[in-house]
């Protein structure tokens, strides 16, 4: 699901866009959640609940709570770099600091189908390539790394430490926290401190796995057993070890 914010505090304006946005997703066959915002401080205050945006179109100039306001508490104060924004605005002012809140595009009224249109290609286009991507923050700089290169995530103490085929890397989380983020499907949690990929195991019993290229055997936990094993049977059936 495409989940998409509009905030604007003209609400024309705002229908017209999500009109040109049904339009895109029933041509593209996307199924799309859209959510329309007259205030800004209402979606900063959403979002602060925990709601998540694959994409938010953001007008700049908004009685209350404008939209550079809204961008740099999205940025900052949520610390959210996932989220693509895309300001909008018959003109554009204070051009420095929309661009400190890292917007994806800028879109100028009155809107267009054909800019529109370009505009969400772009989107859909940065979230297929992010969904191939693990991403994590250390030290203020971001990192993303290709799920086809991460061998497992395992949990040491306060870290994370990401074990891929050529090296390691770590930053502070749980693994509790990359699962609600969402995994792509190959990745299986087997122990409270391990979630393995099963593009790389080898063998496995209903004890443990064996990675390629790692040493010794990654034991599934009581816990994890029954969920693991409808994942990984599946895989290599002709080749279960009993």
């Amino acid at each position: 699901m495409w989940t998409i914010a509009i905030c604007d505090d003209n609400e024309r304006d705002c229908d017209n866009l999500e009109e040109l946005l049904e339009v895109y997703c029933r041509e593209k066959n996307v199924a799309m959640e859209s959510e329309l915002f007259y205030d800004g401080s209402l979606l900063y205050e959403k979002m602060s609940l925990g709601k998540r945006y694959d994409l938010i179109f953001l007008d700049i100039l908004m009685e209350g709570m404008d939209g550079i306001r809204v961008g740099e508490e999205i940025r900052g104060k949520l610390d959210n770099e996932d989220v693509e924004i895309v300001y909008m605005s018959y003109e554009v002012r204070n051009a420095e600091a929309v661009m400190e809140n890292r917007p994806m595009k800028f879109l100028r009224k009155p809107f267009h189908r054909k800019r529109v249109f370009q505009i969400a290609d772009y989107a859909r286009k940065l979230g297929f390539r992010r969904e191939q991507q693990f991403s994590f923050q250390k030290k203020k700089v971001f990192y993303q790394v290709p799920y086809e290169d991460i061998l497992y995530f395992q949990s040491v103490g306060r870290k994370v430490e990401i074990h891929m085929v050529r090296e390691n890397k770590e930053f502070y989380g749980k693994l509790s926290e990359i699962l609600a983020r969402g995994l792509p499907e190959q990745f299986v949690q087997i122990h409270q401190s391990y979630i393995v990929n099963t593009d790389f195991i080898v063998e496995f019993t209903r004890d443990w796995v064996c990675l390629k290229g790692e040493k010794g055997y990654f034991t599934i936990s009581r816990t994890y057993r029954r969920a693991a094993m409808l994942r990984l049977k599946p895989l290599i059936m002709a080749e279960f070890v009993r």
